[in-house]
């Protein structure tokens, strides 16, 4: 069993998952080439890796619905050298069932966790974007990012964590979950303009638990996460809060080269003014920034919503909100078309792991692997969300009995319509 201390170590290591494409676009669909698949697990083809991060990696997958319409969703699954490990593969699972009960327009969801071959993987919505981190560092080297674009991303974010931390399970009673994990890498801006919030995988609920994990990114815990006292939800305000210093300023906030001194700088350093490395940005703001940085609990936002509500008021009063498509022209400015191409360069040579086994060929670099001449498994539900029968469903569920019994009566019916309708207008 790996060592817990190990596996928070691994969360820290960001790999290249700043590229990653997470998240949802629920009512628009996504200009995507028809790429042809490289592999196919259960009833999702696999059409290229997107990224890879110190615990996961994640593919753009295609599948096709019984009317013929084709839905793009990523793919999620441990890295095949931890498949193995049961402390990963419980991480794994409890993100995945956190996640499926989370609704929202600024939060990521879950389609399913599902077991095919052996093989554990969660199928998420994808939306055609880039991270927060990659942002931030692309239009700071062209210069900055607007103080209201930069306002109007973290209000959404706090919106995302508000429901979050007050989110109901169907019997009523509260989850709890804290997220443990905002950071810019975290936060998605699709080039549609919308903001999502991602990746659950160290998320707790507060039930049973008396102090903080310790697991997640150094510089964006808060001071009593870092010295493992009891926590709630004000420990991802304080997160929140570097995320917006960062945006406005570009700078790192407690980022150091080891460890322990950032940890340190998290706990000692006096409370930044982003003014005095960016001179333009407003007191006001200024002082939403130092509030939601307070060192205490209890002198920060008491909630995601209030701070939301506080970046909010503020861009009302300067401009006012900002509607998606100016987020995506914006945000679409400092990436060229090659940059915001659905699938990254070499995507097809990234297939690892157990996925060639499912396809019955080894990888070859360079080319596509062969899918499988007879029918995939089908993938076996671990946790789904239930879902009501259609009308349509339910007729084609009829016994010839049923039927005639249903047609009997609608005849029995129609006719008393008419005949009431004969005795009135006579």
């Amino acid at each position: 069993m790996a060592d817990p201390r190990a596996l928070h170590d691994l969360a820290d290591d960001d790999g290249d998952m700043e590229s990653t494409t997470l998240g949802v676009d629920l009512f628009g669909s996504q200009d995507v080439p028809r790429y042809p698949p490289i592999a196919r697990l259960g009833r999702y083809d696999i059409l290229g890796r997107l990224a890879r991060g110190g615990m996961a990696e994640v593919y753009l997958a295609r599948s096709e619905d019984e009317d013929g319409t084709m839905r793009h969703v990523v793919v999620k699954r441990v890295l095949s050298e931890m498949a193995h490990d049961p402390v990963m593969l419980g991480l794994f699972v409890e993100e995945g069932k956190m996640a499926l009960r989370l609704f929202h327009p600024n939060v990521c969801h879950v389609y399913e966790v599902a077991e095919t071959n052996g093989l554990t993987y969660m199928v998420l919505e994808w939306v055609h974007g880039t991270s927060l981190r990659e942002l931030i560092q692309r239009a700071w080297r062209n210069g900055n990012l607007p103080i209201q674009l930069g306002v109007h991303i973290i209000a959404r974010v706090a919106s995302a964590l508000e429901y979050v931390h007050t989110a109901r399970g169907i019997d009523g009673k509260p989850l709890s979950i804290i997220h443990q994990d905002v950071t810019p890498h975290n936060v998605m801006i699709s080039w549609r303009g919308q903001v999502k919030l991602l990746d659950f995988g160290i998320a707790k609920t507060t039930s049973g638990m008396t102090t903080g994990t310790g697991q997640g990114k150094h510089a964006y815990m808060s001071p009593e996460q870092v010295k493992q006292q009891p926590i709630d939800a004000r420990a991802d305000v304080f997160a929140l809060g570097v995320c917006l210093y960062e945006v406005l300023t570009g700078k790192k906030l407690y980022q150091r080269d080891a460890i322990h001194i950032t940890m340190q700088a998290v706990v000692d350093d006096p409370v930044p003014s982003a003014r005095s490395v960016r001179p333009e940005v407003p007191e006001a703001l200024d002082r939403i920034v130092q509030r939601a940085l307070a060192k205490r609990p209890q002198d920060r936002f008491q909630s995601a919503g209030e701070m939301q509500q506080a970046l909010d008021e503020w861009s009302a009063r300067n401009g006012g909100s900002i509607p998606d498509v100016r987020v995506s022209l914006t945000t679409s400015s400092y990436f060229t078309p090659a940059e915001k191409a659905p699938l990254p360069t070499q995507a097809k040579e990234q297939l690892t792991g157990t996925f060639a086994a499912l396809t019955g060929a080894p990888p070859t670099t360079g080319s596509a692997i062969p899918l499988p001449a007879t029918a995939t498994p089908t993938p076996q539900p671990l946790w789904k969300p239930k879902r009501n029968p259609t009308v349509v469903e339910r007729l084609q569920g009829m016994t010839p009995a049923m039927a005639f019994a249903l047609t009997v009566s609608v005849g029995v019916f129609v006719l008393g319509v008419f005949t009431l309708l004969i005795l009135t207008f006579r």
